[in-house]
């Protein structure tokens, strides 16, 4: 058994019982310190990217490509620098009075187009509905390791933590659910233990009747600011079918979640001046125990940097925009949607 004082060589998992979070602990990174950019390099010039095509042997071992017209549109790899590793069991154990794993779950890198300079908000909407299908049966695949209980969609455009501009995402399995889903998942559950109704379900409901804070919808998909945003125009895209199961959505349910996600990226770089964002998908747990009362979702939060101390301090967020004027804002982006 490991002892407080040791000092880990290897990524671990530990849980902090007062804030009741999972934190990665991941001292081969180390090394990255001095790397992290605090303001915007030159971007990498396309013949030293590891993600254009003709550089695949940056990352030989593909765990699924999207061939189109003889070249690959979508890629998938293993990550060369994983936040958690494929290999072994969570070895779950307490350590004194906290609790450890191992850092065991899976981290892919998937290059999302052969094209160096194009971004999310660039893409077709046929190549978006690509790209959600690959994420759909990667969720479908790892949801077969039953070591596995949630999995995460990450993209980040334009942080200054990201080492290349190429456009590309991460799709992160974890023997746990993440402490921002498990209050998503507790707040839920005591919405429908209460009234019996998916809480996103009325949420759209509302928003729909309301039309306030929608920004854009098409064929059965909403894309919304939500009445307490935390960031400023931060906007959630849900289908309007209740589903807890992201890689149980339909083939024309990505192709309409496609065209409004694109829609609203372009609404966003028009109104922002292209600003750097994330964009993360939210589904429920692979034990299934929240079918009826999640919805799976996407979200997207621009990074102004308007963060203070009082969000890290408290948890508690300060917006500057209140969500009606975000939405209405985009939706007067003219010539900036998807036609």
């Amino acid at each position: 058994m490991s002892r407080l004082r040791d000092r880990p060589t290897t990524s671990e998992l530990r849980r902090d019982p007062i804030l009741r979070r999972w934190v990665i602990v991941a001292p081969e990174r180390a090394g990255e310190l001095g790397t992290r950019r605090t303001t915007l390099d030159a971007p990498v010039a396309a013949e030293a990217c590891p993600f254009c095509p003709g550089a695949e042997a940056a990352n030989p071992d593909e765990i699924q490509r999207v061939a189109v017209d003889g070249t690959w549109a979508v890629r998938v790899t293993p990550d060369r620098h994983p936040l958690l590793r494929i290999e072994g069991g969570p070895g779950a154990r307490a350590v004194g009075m906290f609790d450890f794993m191992n850092a065991v779950g899976a981290h892919e890198l998937v290059v999302d187009t052969p094209d160096h300079v194009g971004t999310w908000a660039d893409f077709s909407p046929a190549h978006m509905a690509r790209l959600l299908a690959v994420y759909r049966d990667r969720v479908r695949d790892l949801r077969r390791d039953r070591r596995f209980r949630f999995v995460t969609v990450l993209m980040n455009r334009g942080a200054v933590w990201s080492r290349y501009t190429h456009a590309h995402s991460h799709v992160i399995a974890t023997p746990f659910a993440p402490k921002r889903i498990e209050d998503e998942l507790a707040g839920a559950h005591q919405y429908h233990r209460r009234k019996e109704r998916c809480a996103f379900c009325d949420a759209l409901a509302e928003e729909r009747d309301a039309r306030t804070r929608v920004v854009v919808e098409a064929e059965g998909m909403v894309a919304f600011a939500p009445y307490a945003s935390e960031h400023a125009y931060e906007t959630w895209l849900l289908p309007t079918r209740h589903a807890a199961d992201f890689d149980a959505a339909r083939d024309d349910e990505l192709a309409a979640l496609a065209h409004v996600l694109v829609d609203v990226l372009r609404r966003l770089r028009r109104v922002l001046d292209d600003p750097p964002y994330s964009v993360a998908l939210h589904a429920g747990p692979f034990d299934g125990l929240h079918h009826a009362d999640y919805h799976w979702h996407w979200e997207i939060v621009p990074l102004l940097g308007l963060e203070l101390g009082m969000e890290w301090a408290t948890g508690i967020f300060s917006n500057p925009v209140p969500p009606e004027t975000a939405a209405d804002t985009l939706r007067r982006a003219v010539g900036a949607g998807v036609r």
